[in-house]
């Protein structure tokens, strides 16, 4: 088994404990000595002999008490939603770097995690594809995503005096609806889907003739089901209506790491085709071309959440959002990244997490590639053998390593309301609120849209349609013997209604 699955993680039962021991312990020794280099000769301020009350570590024990209420995010056995634990280096980095506090506002407030934040966006860049380009670390996808359009809508105004519309899939993030609202973009549409949970690229052309255009979204990995659109088609329309085409890769960038070889090359698709789609193959190596692309370290990066970023191939986007001020900013010549930023403050720990994460697990087939693509495969497996082991019946055919499934009625005709109301049953025994259950999923719900889409048969006679939803973005389900996977699909079956 590869070292690469276990060397950089705490592990289900804490495993690698004695790793992180010994990394906190010589964190803090290391800063300790560091702090005591400067000024030596100045006094201690605490009183001789000086010992923290016990009222300390009284409350302290509470605090830890009461994280015990939370669900197992780290057992093979949670996968409801996008939570892994983050890489030993990402806790281990921002622990080293949160003793002092570094903001990446300005270069002043954090020199050197500054100079981590750009290393860690070249890094995100070369993985995109980006032969040259711009970005910065942000609190998280949505922000990166408010920012894009921010810039783009501001680029447009300037040239055409007027915003023009801006177009995603309806099984985009809902957060696209809410940043049209904040920016008084008045016109955008969610572009239907086709029965792989891609944009429909005909009903994307059919509303593109009707009025300019500034933004189209495609998607690598919807939060719903992790559907990847079809980057190379969107290409073609953007060749022949001129529109700026943003990669919202939040959840699915980091998975380009599969198509790298160790010198950054592409891979060619017979080396990867037993883990990818040849289809979301082609549309990872077309994220090269994109304008913007958002992406989240904190997702499948394996760091810990507060780390999104967002990318421009053309540096000119980020002057139009350029603000300063005169408490700010006063090294010269250096780089002040908070000037292109819609955040103020800025942590420089998690700069520091990513930056070590990425030194530890390379950005190519031998890191980030092997993990994630354990990931796909658990989905790709788990979507082959369910029917004809469980009884259930896939929803989708996982792009990335999120797989939706349901159980059909056995009374004739199906209904969603018949569907609902097993799934539903079924969802409740899942439940992270179902102290007794064995596996932690989630739902994923469809209007009646989408389930004309997917599922034309099916009697329409509810508002929507719920499924079951696994997010197996940890890498250990198909260890252990029995796999988790295993006991997974015979606990399915026990469950069939």
């Amino acid at each position: 088994m590869e070292n690469i699955f276990f060397e950089n993680f705490l592990g289900p039962q804490a495993e690698n404990h004695p790793t992180l021991q010994n990394a906190i312990q010589r964190i803090l020794e290391w800063h300790s000595a560091w702090r005591r280099k400067f000024y030596p000769e100045d006094a201690s301020l605490y009183p001789e002999m000086y010992m923290a009350p016990a009222e300390f570590f009284i409350t302290l024990d509470h605090f830890l008490k009461r994280l015990e209420q939370q669900p197992p995010y780290f057992s093979p056995r949670y996968f409801a939603q996008m939570l892994k634990d983050p890489a030993l280096s990402s806790v281990i980095g921002y622990l080293a770097v949160i003793l002092t506090n570094p903001n990446n506002h300005a270069y002043e407030g954090g020199p050197v995690t500054t100079q981590m934040e750009i290393e860690v966006v070249d890094d995100l860049l070369k993985l995109c594809g980006f032969q040259k380009g711009w970005g910065h670390l942000c609190s998280g996808g949505s922000l990166a995503n408010t920012e894009a359009m921010w810039a783009v809508r501001d680029t447009y105004i300037r040239r055409f005096k007027k915003p023009g519309q801006v177009l995603f899939s309806n099984m985009s993030h809902y957060s696209w609806k809410r940043i049209c609202s904040i920016l008084m973009i008045p016109h955008y549409g969610e572009i239907p889907i086709n029965i792989h949970f891609r944009m429909d690229l005909d009903k994307l052309e059919t509303v593109l003739k009707k009025k300019p255009t500034m933004m189209v979204v495609a998607n690598i990995g919807t939060t719903g089901c992790g559907a990847v659109d079809d980057v190379e088609g969107i290409l073609t329309l953007r060749n022949k209506y001129k529109f700026h085409l943003h990669l919202d890769a939040a959840y699915g960038g980091y998975t380009r790491s599969i198509l790298l070889n160790e010198n950054g090359e592409i891979q060619n698709f017979n080396e990867v085709g037993h883990i990818l789609k040849k289809d979301v193959y082609q549309s990872l190596i077309s994220m090269k071309e994109a304008d913007s692309i958002t992406i989240d370290p904190h997702k499948q990066g394996s760091t810990g959440y507060g780390c999104g970023a967002v990318l421009y191939k053309d540096e000119r986007l980020k002057k139009v959002i350029l603000n300063t001020a005169p408490y700010t900013y006063h090294v010269k010549n250096k780089p002040n990244i908070g000037m292109f930023t819609l955040e103020g403050s800025r942590p420089g720990a998690v700069a520091a997490g990513c930056w070590l994460t990425h030194r530890m697990i390379p950005l190519n087939r031998n890191g980030y590639g092997k993990i994630i693509g354990e990931c796909l495969l658990t989905a790709k497996e788990l979507s082959e053998r369910i029917e004809k082991e469980s009884g259930f019946t896939p929803l989708n055919q996982p792009d990335l390593d999120i797989f939706c499934f349901y159980q059909m009625p056995s009374e004739k005709p199906a209904s969603m309301t018949k569907m609902n109301k097993i799934n539903l049953d079924h969802y409740e025994n899942f439940s992270v609120l179902n102290p007794e259950s064995n596996f932690i999923l989630s739902k994923f719900v469809m209007d009646k849209k989408t389930v004309r889409a997917i599922l034309p048969k099916i009697k329409r006679d509810d508002r929507q349609l719920v499924a079951l939803r696994s997010v197996f973005i940890k890498h250990w389900l198909r260890m252990g013997r029995p796999s988790y996977l295993d006991r997974l699909l015979a606990t399915l079956k026990n469950n069939l209604k």
